[in-house]
């Protein structure tokens, strides 16, 4: 990141975007102005409503896939409005922080960092949309074609993080150091640069909050203690009624998954829906593309380009596995009915793998809630 991002003074943008660096400098004179300190913020009655829009960005970013929603409540164009969109975003980073929670970590910072990249990727201005791109890019312009160019090292210090081909290296047009961001079917160049630029933003959050994780006075987190107690059990409650695919060890994989992977270790040839399903499942549950196009080099026909390109296809995509029919249609499932083997895929209402994946995850997550030392009445 440009260690001396461009000047924004408009009080607007940085209430609509907090996250930025040039946004320090408000959130200090939102402070100072109105006499408020970290302190007062916990529990001053006036600043409840600050608090409350804290509470709601760190909901929507625990409870929604899509992030943090877009839209707020407040007018942003009023100093009263600024004051509590700034504040509510400093008050969200404190309670994460004084959580010392990877997982919420995680999730406020991917739920800021979405929201960045659907607002930007709808800015109707290039010059506003240029000057808040070079705050995370070394070097960012508008090619000659209408196409957005980041520069090379920028691109490929970010690129990694990013799934699907069209984020390699090898398959965007450089020129002179210049990395092209051409538009396809489903973004424009500029929702294309939006999303390079989540990955900055959401790295840059993370490693901010790490840093005042160190410096976080033992007593402030005590007077924490009741609001990140709500949000954290929050996010207990939603990693146990969600799917926590990414997490997913070898022996939650359904059986289907698990004699895929034998075969082909074994050289045994994979039809065309047992390979589509290992690579949507290796996605689902988390899995590197790297790590999927290892289950491969054992096939009988592997070529090590072939496969990367389609897996990258399904990654970037987002194929959804077969369901259990269609992978018993094509010779996939290695479980007959009435096969006590599986007790779990007789069920009646098994019907797909991912339902395995999520019943086998409920059960491990019930029998460590039950091995957990029970609290005594005087606790």
């Amino acid at each position: 990141m440009p260690l001396l991002p461009p000047a924004i003074e408009d009080p607007v943008v940085t209430a609509r975007y907090p996250f930025l660096p040039q946004a320090n400098s408000a959130i200090k004179a939102h402070m100072e102005t109105n006499d408020v300190s970290l302190e007062a913020l916990v529990d001053t009655e006036w600043l409840e409503v600050v608090r409350v829009r804290a509470r709601v960005r760190l909901v929507e970013s625990v409870v929604s896939r899509k992030g943090i929603d877009a839209t707020t409540s407040v007018d942003i164009h009023t100093p009263y409005g600024q004051m509590v969109e700034c504040l509510s975003f400093l008050y969200a980073m404190v309670t994460v922080c004084a959580s010392f929670d990877e997982r919420l970590l995680g999730r406020w910072a991917e739920g800021e960092a979405s929201r960045a990249d659907h607002l930007w990727g709808s800015i109707e201005q290039p010059e506003s949309f240029q000057r808040l791109a070079e705050t995370y890019l070394s070097g960012v312009r508008m090619g000659e074609d209408g196409n957005w160019e980041v520069s090379m090292i920028d691109f490929i210090e970010i690129c990694p993080k990013i799934s699907g081909s069209y984020w390699r290296l090898p398959n965007r047009p450089v020129r002179n150091g210049w990395v092209t961001l051409s538009p396809d079917s489903r973004e424009n160049s500029q929702q294309r640069l939006s999303r390079l630029l989540k990955e900055r933003i959401r790295v840059q959050l993370i490693d901010e909050c790490r840093e005042r994780m160190e410096r976080m006075d033992e007593a402030f987190v005590g007077r924490m203690a009741e609001e990140v107690g709500r949000i954290v059990g929050l996010l207990q409650h939603q990693a146990s009624t969600e799917v926590s695919f990414t997490s997913a060890e070898e022996e939650d994989w359904p059986p289907c998954m698990r004699e895929i992977t034998t075969q082909l270790t074994q050289s045994v040839n994979i039809n065309h829906v047992g390979r589509v399903f290992l690579a949507s499942m290796s996605r689902v549950i988390g899995l590197t593309v790297d790590e999927a196009q290892a289950f491969f080099v054992n096939a009988p026909d592997y070529s090590a380009e072939t496969t990367r390109y389609q897996l990258s296809h399904v990654y970037e995509h987002e194929y959804t596995p077969a369901g259990c029919p269609k992978l018993q249609i094509n010779a996939c499932c290695p479980i007959t009915r009435g096969d006590a083997k599986s007790d779990l895929c007789n069920r009646e209402w098994m019907n797909h793998p991912l339902k395995y994946l999520r019943a086998r995850q409920r059960s491990k997550h019930r029998e460590e809630q039950a091995a957990a030392p029970q609290p005594s009445a005087g606790e």
